[in-house]
């Protein structure tokens, strides 16, 4: 079934009414990156309402706090333009791309369709009465993860102790490991620290957060290439294409990028330039649902494997219907406002068996975390 096809037939849910709640969340290890240091995460949640009675649901991250109440305007000025119909997310998200055309087609104003796809998208499937994954035409099943929960870029001392407890958490074979340390034989010692205290076998990732210019990068990952790491992931800017292909093509371990990828355009560019040989699509910058959909068919003509960025409950239901999934990037940071957090299983995350994405909110979390607008 093509995308087009998915919002043909019988006419939707109408979308009548909208509901957002902007969240300051502390977070149990805080991100400690070259990208910034976050003691909280920034969420925005979405509750698209219909006259059916069903309430589609959804969540992004912007990162920084300061500009949550500018999206969340710039979601309710384009929520208004579906206001009234049925609801058909292809055809929506379309449209509104064309709508923020002028503001530009990505940045804050694709952040805010990508909140609205999302809520959609769980509209539909609750319709049909489908979890997500199962509606967009795939299978329920756990879906394997790296947990990403930590290892960030503090005390050498304390990463033996965290990779101990990120592995007992549900029983990880893999793992993320941030690096770029002032010093080679600092990030060796984060390496064997990690190795040690995860007490067996484990895929070890590595993230260097965009923090190397080019003749860092070629000297440090050069020197780090037989450490048998599953991946170095954005270690130079993420839009300096040219210079990641010379990386990706000099190196055996795999470059991965996208989770600065501003929807599939983006990632067609950095694939057509050999920029990575793997992508990780964020939710919300890739363009909720309808936006992932086509980045995995992107990904899929270039066979390359394809991870996730956050966002862990939904991509999960996503990875299932993406051909060339590999990790799903597991990150509890959503749960202290979750009704119903999603379980682990055996280093994998279960989709619940409940039509949509399975997101439900706990109310109390979210006025306790709620950020005056």
């Amino acid at each position: 079934m093509t995308e087009s096809g998915r919002d043909q037939g019988t006419a939707g849910p109408r979308f009548t009414g909208l509901r957002l709640h902007a969240l300051s969340v502390p977070i149990k290890r805080p991100v400690v990156a070259k990208v910034g240091n976050f003691p909280n995460w920034t969420f925005i949640t979405v509750d698209v309402e219909t006259a059916e009675g069903i309430v589609g649901r959804g969540y992004i991250c912007p990162y920084l706090i300061d500009y949550a109440p500018a999206i969340c305007s710039t979601i309710e000025t384009l929520a208004e333009r579906f206001k009234g119909r049925p609801i058909a997310p292809v055809s929506f998200f379309d449209e509104g791309m064309r709508a923020i055309s002028l503001l530009g087609q990505s940045g804050l104003a694709l952040y805010a369709l990508a909140a609205l796809d999302i809520a959609f998208w769980d509209v539909q499937a609750k319709a049909a009465g489908q979890p997500l994954a199962r509606h967009l035409g795939g299978t329920l099943a756990p879906v394997p993860a790296y947990n990403s929960n930590g290892l960030w870029l503090g005390p050498l001392e304390t990463l033996e102790e965290q990779a101990a407890e990120l592995r007992a958490e549900g029983d990880f074979s893999a793992m993320k490991l941030r690096l770029g340390r002032d010093r080679l034989a600092e990030d060796l010692e984060a390496i064997a620290a990690v190795r040690r205290g995860a007490g067996r076998p484990i895929t070890l990732l590595s993230d260097f957060n965009q923090g190397l210019s080019f003749p860092q990068a070629k000297e440090l990952l050069g020197a780090l290439d037989d450490c048998g790491l599953g991946w170095f992931e954005e270690p130079i800017a993420y839009a300096d294409l040219d210079h990641c292909a010379a990386l990706a093509g000099s190196l055996k371990t795999p470059v991965i990028l996208g989770e600065n990828f501003h929807g599939p355009r983006d990632q067609a560019a950095a694939l057509q330039k050999r920029a990575c040989d793997a992508v990780m699509p964020d939710l919300m910058r890739i363009g909720g649902v309808t936006g992932w959909l086509r980045a995995a068919a992107l990904a899929e003509a270039a066979n390359a494997p394809v991870s996730s960025h956050i966002f862990p409950e939904v991509s999960a239901h996503l990875m299932r219907v993406t051909p060339n999934a590999q990790w799903l990037e597991w990150t509890d940071w959503a749960e202290p406002f979750l009704a119903e957090p999603f379980k682990l299983e055996g280093g994998a995350l279960v989709i619940p068996e409940r039509p949509g994405n399975g997101l439900e909110w706990d109310e109390a979390a979210l006025k306790r975390f709620s950020l005056a607008r």
